[in-house]
């Protein structure tokens, strides 16, 4: 007898667009279209799209941050990829642009933080989108860079209230490791191993480093959870819920030896690699978002590494009934030329999926596989359809007749 398949959802489009995600979990198939991102593959950084700095600072004095974020000097786009850099350099500049030089900066607290302008030792590269978003998919393929005291992270801030979801945060010299976070008032609480309460949060260690090659760490923020991801598998939980737009920002920080993430730099560091970024992506349930972005045949960069959760720490990772319909994500999307191009995140090792795409019910491109990135070399027109297929699970995408 013959595995029933059982077809969860038909995405129908009006546009031969093929902007669509698909979250193929075991007991479901949620679909998501993409609203947002960059491929990073012109010559320089859309400022239409990215800020340069967060609007309010140049840096985050609670955090001793010691990097100065400057206007587009940091950001240089080529090879297909945004290269976030960190200069060493000693200059003054105002903490705040549009405070006077000798205007007093206060803690929220009212301390006194010294002057509005001041001294600093480096300067480094942020992005921080002029869109704002209220919950979805959020991903970066990046390659973190080695240098002790560098803090780069990829996160969504909500402004007011002060919140913040931490998808990612590196350090430097602990490439194994990746850090999950979330802040806000006393909302995300968490029991440690001896049943005490503390906030939600911590490094995970993993078989890979994050130096070495491109990997793809992901947030999925929905009602009342956001979700943590590297190379599409689940690693972490936090049972919090945010309603508040956030904006996405990508940085790299110079940590203080007294800070929080320290140490910072040795003192003889005078040169550091740069946080490479190939894409940012964001996908969102609502459809009236939906958005269309092309890529690049010429954009072609290496593979993601397949790094994993070398353990997974109980505070962060939750329960296991909360991972046991865990799947995968796929998304598809259109290359310029008209034909398409399929991402697959999440596969175990010996696992496929499948891909069958039809017109006038003749098959016209079919195969089973584990390929991360599958380009699809068929022209996408009306009356198309195209199935994805994993775990006996379908997802399919209609392209109708314009």
């Amino acid at each position: 007898m013959k595995k029933l398949i059982l077809i969860i959802f038909i995405s129908l489009s009006f546009k031969w667009q093929a902007q669509t995600l698909w979250q193929i979990n075991k007991d479901t198939v949620i679909t998501y279209y993409y609203t947002y991102g960059d491929e990073f593959s012109g010559t320089e950084l859309s400022k239409e799209q990215w800020s340069s700095w967060y609007g309010w600072a140049r840096t985050i004095t609670s955090n001793k941050e010691q990097q100065y974020y400057s206007d587009y000097k940091d950001h240089e786009v080529k090879n297909g990829c945004l290269y976030l850099t960190t200069e060493k350099k000693d200059f003054d500049a105002r903490l705040v642009d549009w405070m006077g030089d000798n205007d007093s900066i206060k803690s929220g607290k009212g301390q006194f933080q010294g002057l509005n302008k001041r001294q600093w030792k480096y300067q480094a590269g942020l992005i921080h989108s002029k869109k704002t978003f209220l919950k979805g998919y959020f991903e970066i393929k990046f390659k973190a860079p080695a240098d002790k005291g560098l803090w780069p992270a990829f996160w969504l801030y909500g402004g007011t209230p002060n919140e913040e979801i931490d998808i990612m945060e590196l350090k430097g010299e602990r490439q194994d490791q990746v850090h999950v976070d979330t802040h806000c008032q006393k909302c995300d609480m968490v029991r440690n191993p001896i049943g005490l309460k503390r906030s939600f949060g911590g490094w995970i260690k993993i078989n890979g480093k994050l130096n070495e090659g491109f990997n793809i760490v992901s947030g999925l923020w929905d009602d009342n959870e956001v979700r943590y991801y590297l190379n599409g598998k689940c690693i972490a939980i936090s049972k919090v819920k945010f309603n508040k737009p956030k904006s996405v920002v990508a940085n790299v920080a110079v940590a203080d030896d007294n800070g929080p993430f320290h140490p910072g730099p040795g003192k003889d560091q005078t040169t550091f690699s740069p946080y490479i970024i190939d894409y940012i992506r964001v996908w969102t349930k609502d459809q009236s978002q939906y958005n269309y972005m092309a890529v690049k045949n010429s954009d072609v960069n290496p593979l993601p590494q397949i790094s994993e959760a070398k353990r997974h720490p109980k505070m962060l990772y939750a329960k296991k009934a909360d991972h046991i319909n865990d799947g995968i994500f796929v998304s598809l999307l259109n290359n310029e030329d008209g034909t398409m191009k399929l991402f697959c995140n999440g596969l175990n090792k010996k696992e496929n999926y499948s891909v069958k795409v039809t017109k006038d019910d003749k098959t016209a491109f079919e195969k089973t596989t584990n390929e991360r990135e599958l380009n699809i070399p068929v022209s996408v027109t009306g009356g198309m359809k195209v199935e994805v297929t994993y775990n006996g699970k379908k997802a399919e995408k209609l392209f109708l007749m314009r």
